[in-house]
């Protein structure tokens, strides 16, 4: 496969699935989560309280690894991405806009609890309060699909939200 197929399979991959599982680690306790996101660019912004385990332990060792894929009934069939990054949590007023809007662009339902917290119950609203936008940076893709046989995987590099190099098996 070369680069730019590759490219738009990641791409196409990542806009047809909305739950990304996150994994972490400190201290030699690891950790994963699924999260919603939404794709800016080869960036994935997802909202987290800053109180989760997850977010905690991100905040002590920002690496960390994800996976996008599908629920396949047998291993043939399996196709998905695998990526290696870091998470950073978004400040800043113009970041923050830009990651909302396109969260918010994905996912306009939570535009409701956003806009009108009293339209939700209580509960809710006090943990929609208290949530914070992150995005994962993948550094490494490696986009797996057994379908092309067991284990083909083809990988791609990112840095400074570019893709770097060739399309390698990996």
């Amino acid at each position: 496969m070369n680069r730019e197929e590759l490219e738009r399979t990641v791409i196409e991959h990542m806009d047809s699935f909305t739950t990304m599982t996150l994994a972490c680690c400190t201290e030699e306790k690891p950790w994963a989560a699924a999260v919603f996101y939404a794709r800016q660019g080869w960036d994935l912004i997802f909202f987290s309280s800053p109180a989760s385990l997850h977010s905690g332990m991100f905040a002590a060792n920002p690496r960390a690894a994800a996976t996008i894929h599908g629920d396949y009934t047998g291993w043939k069939e399996i196709k998905g991405l695998q990526m290696e990054g870091t998470v950073i949590r978004i400040s800043g007023a113009k970041a923050k806009a830009r990651a909302t809007a396109t969260y918010l662009s994905r996912y306009p339902f939570v535009k409701e609890f956003l806009s009108d917290p009293g339209s939700i119950s209580s509960l809710l609203t006090k943990k929609m309060a208290s949530v914070v936008l992150y995005m994962f940076r993948p550094t490494t893709i490696r986009y797996l699909n057994n379908e092309s046989g067991f284990g083909a995987r083809w990988q791609l590099q990112i840095r400074n939200g570019r893709v770097i190099g060739d399309a390698v098996p990996g």
